[in-house]
C-alpha cells in the first residue's frame, strides 16, 4: 500500500486526526517533529530509531527492522512507513499534543499483532490497570504517558475486535480480522504529552486516557502531569462537577462550570460558585491548563 492509500484510509476513518496534524517536516534523521509545552515529539526517518516523546520515553514501531524509511504524504507533517507485509504505520502528532500511531492493514495476509516496544527511563515501567488502561509510570506511580483504548475499524466503518497485551515493556495491539472484514483496516494506539489523574473522594485514583473529556473526572482533584512531573492540581467542587467543554481560564469556561453546577444544585448556587471559581483561578493559576481534553 502506497502512502496516498494509507493516508486516504485514515482520512476515511478518522478525518479529524489528519486535519489536526501539527508536526513539521525536518531533516537529519528526523522526518517530523513538534514541540508542545516545551515537550519535543519527533518521528524518525528510519523506523528503527523509534518515536521520541519528550526526553524520557521512546516508542518503538511495529516491524521497524524491515520497514522502509518514512515517506512524505500529501498532508504536511504526516509520513508513512511501509512494513512490507501488507501493513503500514502512520504516526500523527496532533495540535492538542496527542500522538496517534495508526496501523493501516491492507489485506487478510497482513499480521494481526503489532508490537510497540517502550523504552522508559530507569525505574519506570509499562503497566496495565485492572480496567485495561495502559500507562508508563515512574517508580512512585506518576504517569509519564497514558495510552488510549485499543480500537480498529474496517473500510465500512465497522469496529474490528482488538485489544492490548502488555509483556514487559512491550505494548502489543492485537487486531482480529476475519474473512468478513472489509479492508483496509485502521487501528490506532494513542498517547499524549499531557497525562491526567483523577483522584476520587475515597483517595483512589485513575488515569484519564488521551482525548478524554476532563469533565468525566467526578472526584476531589484533577492532577495534570507533563513528562511525569505534576504541574498542576485542581480542586473539584460539586462532587467533581466542574470541568468544562471550552478552555480553563476563560469566561466561557467559568460560565460552563457555573451552569454545570447550577444544573446539579439549582440556580441559587450560580453566583456563589462563579465568585469562588474566579477567585480560585486568580490565586491558583488555573489558566495554565489550556484545554479541557487530555
Amino acid at each position: 500500500m502506497n502512502s496516498a492509500d494509507a493516508v486516504g484510509a485514515i482520512q476515511a476513518t478518522t478525518p479529524v486526526t489528519v486535519a489536526a496534524a501539527a508536526g513539521m517536516a525536518t531533516g537529519d534523521g528526523v522526518a517530523v517533529e513538534a514541540t508542545i509545552d516545551d515537550v519535543r515529539l519527533s518521528i524518525p526517518t528510519d523506523a528503527a530509531d523509534g518515536i521520541e516523546l519528550g526526553e524520557k520515553i521512546q516508542i518503538g514501531l511495529p516491524f521497524a527492522a524491515q520497514a522502509g524509511d518514512a515517506t512524505a504524504s500529501s498532508i504536511a507533517g504526516v509520513v508513512v512507513y511501509d512494513n512490507h507485509n501488507g501493513s503500514s504505520t502512520v504516526p500523527v502528532i496532533t495540535e492538542d499534543g496527542i500522538l496517534q500511531i495508526h496501523t493501516v492493514i491492507a489485506n487478510a495476509d497482513a499480521p494481526q499483532r503489532y508490537d510497540y516496544p517502550i523504552d522508559p527511563p530507569a525505574g519506570a515501567s509499562l503497566v496495565q490497570s485492572p480496567d485495561g488502561v495502559v500507562a508508563v509510570v515512574t517508580a512512585n506511580g506518576a504517569p509519564l504517558t497514558v495510552f488510549g483504548d485499543a480500537w480498529a475499524k474496517d473500510a465500512n466503518g465497522d469496529p474490528v475486535p482488538t485489544h492490548y497485551e502488555v509483556n514487559g515493556n512491550t505494548l502489543t495491539q492485537v487486531v482480529e480480522t476475519t474473512e468478513k472484514t472489509a479492508f483496509p483496516v485502521v487501528a490506532d494506539p494513542s498517547t499524549g504529552v499531557y497525562s491526567y489523574n483523577c483522584v476520587l473522594q475515597n483517595g483512589s485514583s485513575y488515569f484519564l486516557q488521551p482525548g478524554t473529556a476532563l469533565n468525566t473526572c467526578k472526584g476531589s482533584y484533577l492532577q495534570k502531569y507533563i513528562n511525569g512531573t505534576k504541574v498542576q492540581t485542581i480542586a473539584l467542587t460539586g462532587y467533581g462537577t466542574p470541568a468544562n467543554p471550552q478552555a480553563f481560564g476563560t469566561p466561557e469556561c467559568y460560565i460552563a462550570i457555573g451552569v454545570g453546577v447550577a444544573t446539579v444544585y439549582g440556580p441559587g448556587w450560580l453566583v456563589r460558585f462563579l465568585s469562588g471559581a474566579i477567585g480560585y483561578v486568580a490565586s491558583q493559576g488555573l489558566p495554565n491548563i489550556t484545554a479541557c481534553r487530555g
